[in-house]
């Protein structure tokens, strides 16, 4: 049963390591363009939504900015303060959400239950650096039990109310949500960012450059 479970958990990491690579190569060739020229065919990080597309979104706030981040993606956590900055900037009546990656099309996606049922207990933003460095800076694996306990201790969180906040409905309803934007946008890199329902971009430039770019798409349908 030992060999068996270690088994699973080295595929889990195992999946986790792949999308991460994924995610970079993704950046890399469609958003940063580091492997082609500038007179090849680019594929545009951003797209577009009718308005009757958008109509049938899972997404409830109009005017929002939905973030799709993973625990397991290095370039959120390299934007985490940007993005901070940004939200503090943004115009009143603006609604702005990260929400976890949850498809079977990624591994990055192992770490949704945990960000759920944070948010659930109320500490996601208090503790989401400390959930970033342990999985991408010190390569702990917290989907396993073991290591995710201890994490919960060194976080000052209750293993126990933990436990019970995992097994309620108010994370199941949560983690479906994540998964039906996911999948109605069909993301499977981080970051990705929604815009009023209807645009679906990804870094393309500097932060300060693509927020004024988020901003003018925030406007766009106003």
């Amino acid at each position: 049963m030992q060999f068996k479970r270690t088994t699973v958990i080295s595929y889990s990491l195992l999946l986790v390591i792949v999308s991460s690579l994924m995610t970079v190569l993704f950046y890399h060739v469609f958003v940063f363009k580091s492997f082609s020229s500038d007179s090849d065919n680019q594929t545009s990080p951003q797209k577009e939504l009718t308005i009757a597309q958008a109509e049938k979104s899972p997404i409830k706030e109009n005017n929002s900015i939905i973030e799709v981040m993973s625990y397991g993606c290095h370039y959120c956590a390299a934007n985490e303060d940007n993005v901070r900055e940004f939200v503090k900037k943004l115009p009143a009546g603006v609604v702005f959400e990260s929400i976890h990656i949850n498809t079977e099309k990624s591994g990055l996606s192992a770490f949704a239950p945990i960000f759920a049922t944070l948010q659930e207990m109320g500490v996601e933003p208090a503790v989401r650096d400390s959930a970033y460095n342990a999985i991408i800076a010190r390569g702990i694996n917290l989907t396993d039990t073991t290591e995710l306990d201890k994490w919960l201790v060194k976080n000052s969180i209750d293993a126990a109310e933990y436990k019970k906040a995992r097994a309620s409905e108010a994370v199941k309803h949560r983690l479906d949500e994540m998964s039906a934007i996911t999948d109605f946008y069909d993301i499977t890199a981080t970051p990705i960012f929604i815009i009023n329902k209807r645009f679906v971009v990804a870094q393309d430039s500097s932060f300060p450059e693509f927020s004024k770019r988020m901003l003018n798409l925030l406007g766009k349908d106003k």
